[in-house]
């Protein structure tokens, strides 16, 4: 496992070598590496040999900030001159002892040809720390074969702006929860003249209607409801409400606004 990082001065970083050698490729001025056989005050260019090295490395920056590549593997490193390349064609198998980990602090570029697509069969478990979240700006589309199906067991709170709004198409009856109110208003209508009218209201969410025990007769709502004394209704209504009756008998109200 290689080590290329940006560190700032004093920093420390660890990594998981496996190899027999250690070459430091490029540093700002020289770096203290930590095997869990010695420690080393190495510059740019030196190297460790030890058939043992495999294990855990500390990197240390003594330097002024800039980037820190070291080189692992088997054998012996020979830097290429200038011009020349190195090409790995082969590593050789890890094997991990229990508990033991891998870091992967970075990874190269990587550039597609055009029509070249990547495909990413399985993705390792992810761990969020508290208060860390992760924003997905973009999915790809999803064909299902036939006979597949989703199962949406939760969604996230959705905050709609002004004038924004939800469509909603059904074949069934769906079923919906009375909206509640912050407030509400208490008042007493008494029929005056045969008749007694409670304004419109859009603020409503529901009235409810109560004829007084007091009443002398029955209290009719609209074109033909009507409520005998002491007799409550609940209607689900913002709009004006219009009572006829005998003078002096009254309509305890009560509307829940929101």
């Amino acid at each position: 496992m290689n080590f290329y990082q940006t560190m700032q001065p004093r920093q420390r970083s660890q990594f998981h070598a496996v190899g027999e050698f250690l070459y430091v490729e490029s540093c700002p001025e020289t770096v203290n590496i930590t095997t869990e056989r010695g420690d080393y005050r190495l510059e740019t260019g030196a190297q460790i040999l030890d058939p043992e090295l495999t294990g855990r490395i500390t990197v240390e920056n003594m330097g002024e900030a800039g980037e820190v590549s070291i080189i692992c593997g088997y054998g012996q490193y020979i830097p290429p001159t200038d011009g020349q390349e190195v090409a790995v064609t082969k590593m050789p198998t890890v094997t991990l002892s229990p508990n033991q980990q891998v870091n992967i602090g970075q990874l190269p570029r990587v550039a597609l040809v055009d029509g070249q697509a990547v495909v990413v069969s399985q993705l390792p478990k992810i761990q969020l720390e508290p208060n860390q979240s992760v924003t997905v700006s973009h999915l790809p589309a999803v064909s299902l074969s036939e006979g597949q199906q989703v199962a949406v067991t939760e969604l996230p709170r959705v905050k709609f702006e002004s004038g924004q709004a939800v469509r909603v198409y059904a074949t069934t009856p769906m079923l919906t929860k009375p909206v509640g109110g912050e407030n509400m208003a208490v008042s007493v209508l008494s029929i005056t003249e045969g008749i007694a009218e409670l304004t419109a209201n859009t603020s409503r969410c529901h009235v409810l209607l109560k004829a007084s025990l007091t009443n002398t007769d029955t209290i009719m709502l609209g074109a033909g409801w009507t409520l005998a004394a002491g007799e409550q209704l609940k209607l689900e209504t913002t709009a004006a409400l219009s009572f006829s009756g005998i003078d002096g008998d009254t309509i305890q109200i009560i509307e829940v606004i929101r």
